[in-house]
């Protein structure tokens, strides 16, 4: 089949599709006429929190994941996202870019975060918290979660004076939130990779646009690559390479996004050796090529 005609995997969605304004964040009440089973599987160019309010249903975002009234959801940026049978499914949804946790303070100064809750370096870097999470939220705590998400929604929708100060405000609130019903009830809901493994994740985000190999990130970690690829994959469901493509993809979109280099360009400024493998790297990820996925974005309206 020619290229030109070969139909995309799934499609893009981004923050400025959902209604978000030109802003980092955005709000939307969820029910299930709003739903469509077996709709296309979609790739979010955000990362977003789920929280279920009525219903029930099921989807795959990284593995196939039943959802219940009073759970909460975090799927990361990146990940492909069907729904395959949303029934009667309510809730909330939040979705945010993800570079805005990296500019909250979600953990006092120089406190080590508690084992079994996300921290905010987890959610900082939507790639090191790819394998997502849920939370079973306790009653009171959901009433506060979903008072705090329906203010988020009323601020970004009435945009009055100050909003974004009352917007990023409620946001650091609902993190809060999260994290203290993670830690009171830590129950393997929020997995997390040991020592090894986040130290491996550090050095190849950290050198993900030099020309780096399995052996160089083994050596950056004293160990053998067969042992860092056999952990890495264990823990994570990856492999180191598809880290470091994760990395350089991600990179790649904000590139495209957000300057008018040329493809050529940006594939070495990513860590590619030529065009063509940069090109077909990003077709197999996002179902098609660079140029067409910058024009889809720009006719969106970013």
């Amino acid at each position: 089949m020619p290229p030109s005609s070969r139909k995309p995997r799934h499609r893009i969605l981004t923050l400025a599709a959902l209604g978000a304004r030109g802003l980092p964040l955005h709000v939307n009440h969820i029910a299930s006429r709003t739903l469509s089973s077996s709709h296309e599987p979609v790739v979010a160019t955000f990362a977003l929190f789920f929280l279920v309010t009525g219903g029930k249903g099921c989807g795959r975002h990284l593995e196939l994941v039943d959802v219940r009234p009073g759970e909460i959801h975090f799927i990361p940026a990146g990940v492909e996202i069907h729904a395959l049978n949303v029934g009667e499914l309510e809730g909330w949804l939040v979705a945010f870019d993800p570079t805005l946790l990296s500019s909250l303070e979600t953990e006092p100064p120089g406190r080590t975060p508690v084992t079994g809750g996300p921290s905010a370096a987890d959610l900082a870097n939507s790639l090191a918290a790819r394998w997502s999470f849920r939370l079973l939220l306790g009653e009171a705590r959901r009433q506060r979660i979903e008072r705090l998400i329906a203010a988020l929604d009323a601020e970004l929708r009435e945009r009055q004076w100050g909003f974004e100060r009352a917007t990023s405000s409620l946001f650091t609130l609902l993190l809060t939130e999260l994290q203290r019903e993670a830690r009171e009830h830590a129950s393997g809901h929020v997995p997390s990779p040991g020592r090894l493994v986040r130290e491996v994740l550090a050095f190849v985000a950290a050198h993900s646009l030099e020309p780096i190999s399995l052996a160089d990130v083994a050596a950056a970690v004293d160990r053998t690559p067969s042992y860092v690829a056999t952990a890495v994959r264990e823990e994570t469901g990856l492999t180191v390479g598809d880290w470091l493509r994760e990395h350089r993809m991600a990179e790649a979109r904000r590139r495209l996004l957000e300057t008018t280099t040329s493809v050529e360009s940006i594939a070495s400024q990513v860590g590619y050796s030529d065009a063509t493998s940069f090109v077909r790297g990003f077709r197999r990820a996002h179902g098609m090529t660079p140029r067409a996925w910058r024009e889809r974005h720009r006719q969106a309206g970013g």
